[in-house]
């Protein structure tokens, strides 16, 4: 096949505006280009041999199904045995690729530790024109500003962004460390930009800073906030939109390292994530099983890629974000599928065999007034039983006595397990930039 039929801006959106029977043809017949690149990757050619599956019988979406996965843990374990072959998971060699003009990346290291990834500049220019197509759904256009939050070293997501601009054709404004908050709002003012790319929980906190500077950054030019990186509920939108005087101006995007770091994102009508599905195959599996979910029905998000050739963490990745599905059109005209990230995976902690969000604090927490939206869970094991701590920061001129029965009758009702609350002062907890880190577990871990 020529190079134009790998083309992003011709033939995988094209695919995306015809039928859903067109578009499953399309990502059969490249999904067959994809088997013997992954194949031909060292990982996955001892994966293949050690559970005797043949690659080759691959040639519909829907025998993915058999086929074996990989999942953080795992590439991350290929990773530290062979880290100077990325894993094992090079399709072609490392020069071929850097010839060819290449670029690296990494995770933000939230799980403990960094992934790395190197791509080819083609293969990522996929990623930047999702990342255009972003920008100009969240309300950019040619010659807007459009500032970064995210250090580009670390996040893949920022670097998309970056080179999306340059499709635009948009001002590109890095904004990632070493600026901080002070400084972000100093660049908004001189730079004025259109849309902001940051975290949900960072909205809040330049949002909040910028009110406390007697700054209305709507009066500034921002039209769009770009958010992703986190989970969040309806609560917290309402609040960022409110914040920063631009109601319905939010868009939530989604993506993973590992294979697509935009490869999903928001419309107008805030219904769901629109995937790319031009560029990679979404799955959605039954939770502990190798099976379809069904449209509605809770699931785990499962993708393989047919647009990326260099390193193959992107075949049936198991993201173990929880997620459900629509094939519906939405109300923009798309026909593609919508999903809806109900829990990270990584956001949850077990206690007393109930599992424990994050997010679903977050949301108990927004309704009650007098609490900040910053909040720490505490995990500790005591005499062999696990016992969560929950610290929140309370308005001073609050009961803390009342807020903390409160917060505790919400959990038991939630969840239906005891545990402690501790009222902080405003301003105790530390700020996060990046990715919110809501857990610290203290419980020993397993030998």
């Amino acid at each position: 096949m020529s190079k134009m039929d790998y083309d992003p801006r011709v033939s995988a959106r094209a695919a995306e505006s015809g039928s859903r029977e067109a578009l499953v043809a399309y990502q059969a017949e490249h999904l067959q280009r994809t088997m013997k690149l992954v194949a031909a990757s060292p990982y996955w050619n001892a994966r293949f041999k050690e559970t005797g599956f043949d690659p080759a019988s691959i040639t519909h979406p829907d025998e993915l199904y058999a086929a074996p996965t990989l999942d953080k843990h795992q590439y991350a374990a290929a990773l530290a045995d062979s880290p100077q072959t990325y894993g094992g998971l090079m399709t072609m060699p490392i020069q071929t690729v850097n010839e060819a003009g290449s670029i690296i990346y990494r995770t933000t290291g939230t799980s403990g530790k960094q992934g790395n990834f190197l791509n080819t500049m083609e293969g990522f220019d996929v990623f930047s024109l999702q990342g255009h197509e972003m920008i100009k759904e969240a309300g950019g256009k040619p010659g807007d500003a459009i500032l970064i939050s995210w250090p580009l070293f670390f996040w893949a997501a920022s670097w998309g962004f970056y080179h999306g601009c340059r499709m635009g054709p948009y001002l590109a404004v890095p904004g990632g460390a070493p600026a901080d908050t002070r400084m972000r709002l100093d660049l908004i003012r001189q730079y004025r930009p259109s849309i902001i790319v940051a975290t949900p929980n960072y909205a809040v906190t330049l949002g909040r800073e910028a009110r406390a500077n007697d700054m209305v950054l709507s009066d500034f030019g921002v039209r769009g906030l770009l958010m992703g990186g986190e989970t969040f509920g309806e609560s917290k939108r309402k609040l960022i939109e409110e914040l920063w005087g631009i109601p319905g101006g939010t868009r939530n995007f989604y993506g993973i390292t590992e294979g697509g770091p935009l490869f999903a994102g928001e419309c107008e009508y805030q219904d769901g994530l629109h995937l790319f599905e031009g560029d990679t195959i979404h799955q959605f599996w039954k939770p502990g099983t190798n099976g379809p979910a069904a449209p509605g029905e809770q699931a785990e998000h499962v993708f393989t890629s047919i647009s990326q050739t260099a390193m193959a963490t992107w075949f049936n990745f198991r993201t173990r974000d929880g997620a459900t599905y629509t094939d519906e059109p939405c109300k923009c005209g798309r026909s593609t599928r919508r999903m809806w990230i109900s829990e990270r995976l990584d956001d949850m902690v077990k206690v007393k065999g109930i599992n424990v969000f994050a997010s679903g604090v977050e949301d108990l927490l927004a309704p009650m007034e007098g609490v900040g939206g910053e909040f720490k869970l505490v995990i500790d094991s005591v005499d062999s039983r696990d016992v969560l701590t929950l610290q929140v920061e309370v308005d001073p001129d609050r009961d803390t006595a009342a807020v903390n029965a409160g917060i505790r009758d919400a959990m038991t009702t939630a969840w239906g397990i005891n545990f402690d609350v501790e009222c902080l002062a405003p301003e105790t907890l530390a700020r996060t930039e990046g990715k919110a880190r809501r857990w610290r577990d203290n419980r020993p871990k397993d030998d």
